[in-house]
């Protein structure tokens, strides 16, 4: 889009911020103006932005109407041999998604997809007028004046789809809001792995003790009452491992001093460094299980990215379809105000032969059609008006706002040339580049690894219990002497054991277990449903967009003959009345031919705008509209996340989609292959 400023009108910190929050993203958008390719005379770079200032332009006036229909500019004839001609519309295909192991889920799918038929669907034969001209006009008397302002506002500024989409991706609130939405689940993600890291304490308490003495064996004698000056402390380090290790290190440390004789030496000083492990056998045992966490929290950082990029793909369409919805309304004034003008030119005529031979019917007629085509031009007015708030409302540009009251021109036209599809290589491109069979993979993905850990938990609890120590002991509450002592004087000690522990019955890990396995058998048939619309809205995006070329090459076919039925009856009128015919009539016929060709020609520009957007809709059933790219995630190593999580440690493995084409439950031996 042509702006004030230029490219470096957003200021610093906001550019800043929007790298940021953008970095993982790919854009495609120059898939979205695939017209702009096709017409390289109107395509408008936004590299290089401009305002056209106007002034105060004047409204486009009649004369200047029909001189523009009247001498239009050479047409692009179309031989209709050169309707399908081939065009590399699908260079720009980036690379497909990587599910990892899982990626056999859609090996099935792709052998379905290689069999469909790779020969475009041809133009309709029937569409083809069979008449002594062998070519198709597709340019019309309306496309040199729709670059140019139509005088509803001061001012203007050129606008095109690229520009347009890529300022909705720079300054609209929704967009920048759904973006942080990745970020929100990077930090789930630092949050899981976080759960291993180590762990440092610290731990001191000094206590005071004055009791009385009701035993010998408190202080040696019944006099008096026991006082106890103790200091303890600890220090040292936690950790739990991927496989499921818990390791501690403590030093601990303090002195004693009482009035009991059974204290020797008294005061003294000790310390006593310990470490102890403790490894699971059986249940929590592996990494498996223990990275549950890690994986289904990159899982949801995968699946925020696909919900964001379907999310931008949905805006980018609407920020498109209010883009030809701009051109669709302004053509539309254009049209109604040929009508208008030349229901004015047939009421001038009448009004000057009102004293020959027009009836006083005949003018009221004609100045009803005027009045009538007069309010039909207000209501297109407000149309246009009301598509440029919808474009600034999707880009949320603060420029665009602030020049709500300037006209904005569509520098691009629609796409007049049809292009040879391959529904096959188009089904094969969506399986790979769908958000949605991504997502319902990552889904696939979570809950066969949440089946694994389900299985993992119905096992007893066995923990390896180990633990080794150092102690020493000074004189004169020296607990740094003790320090030195506890590595200089005797030897380690140990300790070995084990923990057994099953609940009776063990109903919860039972129960816990089905509902993991019911989740994956639906999950996987949520994929299978994912992959099936794939085929169809491709299978229909195609369809749709042939349908619309040749729905195009019928409406102007409509057209044509519109406008020779309407020649035919303003030159009767004019020059051959018939004595024997009503001339009110004639006038009723005239005034209705011309109704029906702004209606065709409305129709006309609405399967042009169709035509456009069915490459948009077809590039988002495809999946290519947008891309993301592998982004790193802030504060976990890839390496650490990747080792954490290897799919052949899972206990359970991928479960292949081909054996429940049959439409049966999945089975136990299906999710413990």
């Amino acid at each position: 889009m042509r702006r004030p400023d230029g490219p470096g009108n957003v200021d610093w910190e906001t550019d800043v911020k929007l790298r940021n929050c953008c970095k993982p993203l790919l854009f495609a958008i120059g898939s979205m103006v695939v017209v702009a390719t096709a017409h390289p005379s109107t395509a408008q770079t936004p590299q290089q932005p401009e305002i056209q200032r106007t002034g105060t332009p004047q409204p486009i006036s009649i004369a200047t109407l029909q001189k523009v229909w009247e001498t239009s500019s050479t047409p692009i004839m179309v031989p209709p041999s050169s309707l399908s001609r081939s065009m590399s519309s699908f260079d720009d295909i980036p690379p497909p998604i990587s599910h990892g192991p899982f990626d056999g889920q859609l090996h099935s799918y792709r052998a379905r997809a290689y069999g469909i038929p790779d020969s475009p669907e041809p133009i309709d034969a029937q569409v083809i007028e069979q008449n002594p001209y062998s070519v198709v006009s597709l340019e019309n008397w309306w496309d040199p004046l729709l670059a140019g302002p139509l005088g509803i506002a001061p001012q203007t500024m050129q606008v095109d789809v690229g520009g347009l989409a890529q300022t909705a991706i720079a300054s609209s609130p929704y967009i920048r809001g759904i973006l942080t939405q990745p970020h929100i689940r990077q930090n789930d993600l630092v949050i899981a792995d976080a759960n291993f890291d180590t762990l440092a304490f610290v731990e001191g308490k000094f206590a005071d003790t004055s009791d009385p003495i009701g035993s010998l064996l408190t202080t040696g004698n019944a006099f008096g009452r026991y006082r106890d000056q103790t200091f303890s402390s600890s220090m040292g380090l936690r950790k739990k491992g991927h496989a499921g290790t818990q390791f501690e290190l403590i030093q601990r440390g303090g002195f004693q001093d009482n009035n009991s004789t059974f204290l020797v030496p008294n005061p003294q000083g000790t310390t006593r460094l310990e470490v102890n492990v403790t490894q699971p056998l059986m249940k929590d045992r592996g990494r498996a299980v223990n990275d549950i966490r890690v994986l289904l929290a990159r899982i949801d950082v995968q699946i925020a990215t696909s919900e964001v990029r379907s999310s931008l793909e949905s805006h980018l369409v609407d920020v498109s379809a209010a883009y030809w919805n701009l051109y669709q309304s302004r053509a539309q004034w254009l049209q109604r105000s040929r009508l208008l003008a030349n229901a004015s030119e047939l009421s001038e005529i009448l009004r000057a032969r009102g004293e020959v031979d027009a009836f006083k019917r005949q003018i009221l007629r004609a100045d009803a059609a005027v009045a009538s085509r007069r309010a039909d031009l207000v209501r297109s007015e407000t149309e246009i008006r009301n598509a440029q708030a919808q474009l600034r409302l999707l880009t949320g540009d603060p420029q665009l706002l602030q020049t709500n009251r300037w006209e904005l021109l569509p520098s691009e036209r629609p796409l007049v040339e049809a292009v040879t599809l391959s529904t096959r290589q188009a089904t094969i491109t969506a399986l790979d580049n769908r958000t949605d069979i991504a997502e319902s993979i990552r889904k696939v993905q979570a809950t066969s690894a949440g089946v694994g850990v389900a299985k993992n938990q119905v096992l007893p609890r066995l923990d390896l219990i180990l633990s080794t120590y150092v102690a020493g002991l000074d004189t004169n509450s020296n607990t740094f002497g003790a320090f030195e002592n506890q590595f200089s004087t005797g030897r380690p000690s140990f300790a070995a054991g084990l923990l057994f522990e099953r609940p009776v019955g063990n109903r919860a890990a039972e129960a816990r277990l089905n509902r993991n396995r019911w989740e994956l058998t639906r999950s996987i048939f949520e994929f299978q449903q994912a992959a099936e619309t794939a085929f169809t809205e491709v299978e229909v995006a195609v369809r749709e967009t042939h349908t619309a070329f040749n729905e195009m090459i019928a409406k102007k076919q409509a057209i044509d003959a519109a406008n020779r039925e309407v020649d035919y009856l303003k030159q009767r009128w004019q020059w051959l009345p018939d004595p024997n015919e009503s001339a009110v009539l004639l006038i009723e016929d005239l005034l209705d031919a011309q109704e029906r060709l702004t209606d065709e020609e409305e129709s006309f520009v609405r399967a042009q705008v169709a035509y456009a957007l069915s490459w948009v809709q077809l590039r988002r059933s495809m999946g290519v509209l947008l891309r993301f790219d592998g982004a790193g995630i802030n504060g976990v190593p890839d390496e650490a996340i990747q080792d954490g999580m290897i799919a052949e440690e899972l206990l359970c493995d991928p479960v292949d989609s081909s054996e429940l084409e049959s439409g049966e439950i999945v089975s136990d031996e299906v999710i413990s292959q």
